[in-house]
This record gives structure tokens, sequence and C-alpha cells, in this order.
């Protein structure tokens, strides 16, 4: 009985030990040295250019090299500072001509000790004696250390025949993330991928699409050319390794919208997800009611609706016309194939409910012009507005701004005109219709 009595006593010393440890213990600080680990760490981040991270009163920039001090020289539109690259790499963008010496310049990709794994020959893709800006093209492969330190490494473009004490002085240095690149398996089927994991995911295909009012009409789908990508749930290294819907979300295939939820209060959606408010249809309708909630990975931006802002104006034959007071046969102006200005008849409007929290571009471009509009709305060269950044070429002019703000307002709008281009002008600035 005693030893049993004696047992206890030394259990009960022993918690009473580890509660008070736990109340005087202090929790060690989190370390945060770069924007990196600030970002990691889930802190706030500054949208601006370069982005910056707050944490603890710190204020912690994002690592672009030395992209701002270089672009009155040399621009480039692919890679982007921080951007996972893979081999073959092909870099473009734009320099003034006298950054080429006979119509090149070396291109150089160092891993993060700085060994070159792979360089190249920029050539000018049009006429380089010049001072304006030159476009230019480069192709290199690489190879990467897969038991290396680090995955970060330096994109460098020389200046040919350098003016500075190094043939790095005279030179454009931006960071990217290297990445191996393992080519998708080809496929026409799921049973063709290296196993369950995968699924075939169509490039290619044929099929028949059955009317409604045809009952005995069977749809048919077969894949000619497709790709296996992985399913949700399993580990990767890129988005791109992800079947289409899903990100790469901490080495994992995840879908960033999940179960329908309640409301903003609801506390029961995953670990890292939030109860946001969807998007409206497509082009509305009149007492559409409110967009349901779902269960959204948080930091995702979803691009919906992808409109205008309300008060947007339209160039218009008869003057500029707010978006919201433009109707089916309003006459606008709108673009032919070869860039003339044209008149056309506005064939589709769309009036798009939009969630409280939900965010615009505001465009500034260096001439002055501005613009509120959707990050996935449609600009006239295949891009969204949202992939628009400072320093961009876009409409004769060059991005100055391009930063997210909440809209405010409960709808967003668009226009189709008539044409070859679904083309028009919001607030002097040229964009595609979405409505095709």
């Amino acid at each position: 009985m005693k030893k049993i009595l004696l047992i206890i006593i030394i259990i009960l010393i022993m918690a009473g030990f580890g509660v008070t440890w736990k109340l005087i213990k202090k929790e060690a600080p989190l370390l945060i040295t770069n924007f990196e680990e600030c970002a990691k760490a889930g802190n706030p981040i500054m949208e601006s250019y370069p982005r910056q991270c707050r944490h603890n009163g710190q204020t912690f920039t994002e690592n672009i090299g030395n992209e701002l001090e270089k672009t009155n020289l040399i621009r480039l539109d692919f890679p982007r500072p921080n951007q996972v690259v893979k081999s073959p790499l092909t870099i473009t963008g734009e320099a003034r001509g006298f950054w080429f010496f006979e119509a090149s310049f070396p291109v150089v990709l160092t891993d993060w000790d700085g060994l070159i794994i792979g360089q190249g020959i920029a050539t000018a893709k049009s006429d380089w004696m010049t001072s304006d800006f030159v476009p230019f093209e480069a192709k290199l492969t690489f190879t990467i250390d897969k038991n290396a330190y680090s995955n970060r490494g330096t994109l460098i473009l020389r200046k040919d025949n350098p003016s500075g004490l190094s043939e790095y002085d005279d030179a454009l240095e931006i960071p990217v993330v290297l990445a191996e690149d393992i080519e998708s398996p080809a496929c026409t089927k799921d049973s063709d991928c290296p196993s369950l994991q995968y699924i075939c995911q169509e490039i290619q295909g044929t099929g028949t699409a059955c009317p409604s009012t045809d009952q005995s009409c069977v749809p048919t789908q077969t894949i000619i050319q497709g790709e296996c990508k992985l399913k949700e749930g399993n580990q990767c290294t890129l988005d791109s390794d992800c079947a289409a819907g899903n990100l790469c979300y901490q080495n994992i295939c995840t879908s960033p919208i999940g179960r329908q939820c309640s409301g903003p209060s609801e506390t029961s959606c995953p670990a890292d997800f939030e109860c946001v408010q969807g998007c409206g249809s497509p082009v509305g309708y009149p007492d559409e009611p409110p967009p349901p909630y779902f269960c959204q990975l948080k930091g995702y931006i979803r691009n919906c609706p992808i409109c205008l802002a309300k008060n947007t104006l339209i160039d218009t034959p008869q003057g500029a016309i707010p978006v919201q007071e433009i109707q089916k046969g309003t006459l606008v102006w709108t673009a032919a194939p070869d860039g003339q200005r044209v008149i056309g008849i506005v064939i589709k409007t769309s009036k798009t409910p939009v969630p409280p929290e939900h965010k615009m571009v505001e465009l500034i471009l260096d001439d002055g012009r501005t613009l509120s509009v959707s990050p996935g709305h449609s600009t006239v060269d295949g891009r969204s507005v949202g992939e628009l950044i400072p320093g961009d070429f876009y409409d004769g002019a060059r991005v100055f701004t391009s930063n997210r703000v909440l809209y405010g307002d409960g709808a967003t709008y668009d226009i189709l005109p008539s044409g070859e281009t679904g083309f028009y002008w919001a607030n002097g600035i040229l964009l595609d219709s979405t409505l095709h």
C-alpha cells in the first residue's frame, strides 16, 4: 500500500513540475529574416512592387534583383522575378538598341551558389541599330542538382561589350526558382498513366453532344491527345503537376474551392480555408439571388466576375457613355483586325453580382489613363488584366501601377460589340469582351 501511495505522490510531483514549466516557459519568438520566411509564416503581404511583408513591426521586401534599376535599359516579359522556371527555358523581353552588340547579348543562369548551370545568347527580333527598345528572345537549357541546399537561382542578362569594371556590372539580374523539368506522360485514357494517382487530362478530343430534346442520343467523348496529371490530394511540386482546377498548395494538389458554407462567421471550413461568397452567374439576370458561400483557400483570388466597374466610360460615336447605361443596339467604337477604329453595334450586355470582398485591379498607365476592372478581364493580347505588372507594355503605354483594391459595389458590367474582334475602349483603354 505504501509503495502505491509513493508512486502516486511521485506522479503528482512530476505533473506539478510540468504545469509549472508550461506556465513559466516563454515561447521562443518566431525568427523571421526575409520576405519568404515572413510570407510562409502567414503574415500580411502588401500589394506593392516589390511586394512587402510585415512581421512584429518589421517590413521585409521581396527580392526582385535590380529589375527596377534597369527598366530604362532592359525589361523582361518572361520569366518574372521569383517565377518558377523549367528547362528548356525561353526568355523574352525588350532592351534598348545599345544593349545589343551585333544584334545579340549573353544570358546566364546560375544556381544558389553562383555556379553557371545554363547559358545562351539573346538575339534581337527586329532592327537593333537604334536607341529605342527592341524585342529579344533567348533559349537555354539547364540541369539542377536535386540535392542542392536551395532551388533558388539567378538569371543574368549581360550587356554585350560592358562598360563596367566587370562583365556583370552592366547586367540585369533577377531571382528565379529552379524546377526539374518532368514532362507529363502522354495518354489517351486514365490507364495509360503511371498510377491511379493520375488522371488523363484532355488536350485534344472529339465527341458527340446531345440536345436536351433528344432522349435517344448517347453523348460520347474520346481523348485524341492528353497528358497525365495528378489528382487532388497527391504530392506535387508545381501547379502544372496537378489536374485542371487544382493548385499545388504546400506540395499537395488542392482544390482552392471546397464545400458550401453558410457565411463569413462560419468556422467549420478546413484549416487554411475561409468561408467566402462565390461568383454570380456570368451574365446576371433580374432578381438574381445572392451568390452562395464556399470554403475557399486563404489567399486564393477567384478571377470572377470578369467585368468592368460601374461608371466606366465606353467610347461611342455619341461620346463616352457609362457602361451600365449601354444597351443592346447601342453604337460603340470597336477595333477591326488591322487595329482601325470602326463602328460596331452592341449585341450583348451583362450585369454580374459580386461578393462584398470582391477586388478589382486599379490599372494606371504611364500616359495617365486609368481603369477599375476585374483581374480576369481579357486584354487584347491574350492575357488577363490581373497579369499586367508595372513596366509591362499595353495599348501603347507602360503600366505604371496595377494594384488590387476592394470594389465596394454590387455588380460589374460588360458589353460585346459586333465585328470580328469584340474589342472596345473603356476609359480610353482597349479591352476584349468577356461575352464572346
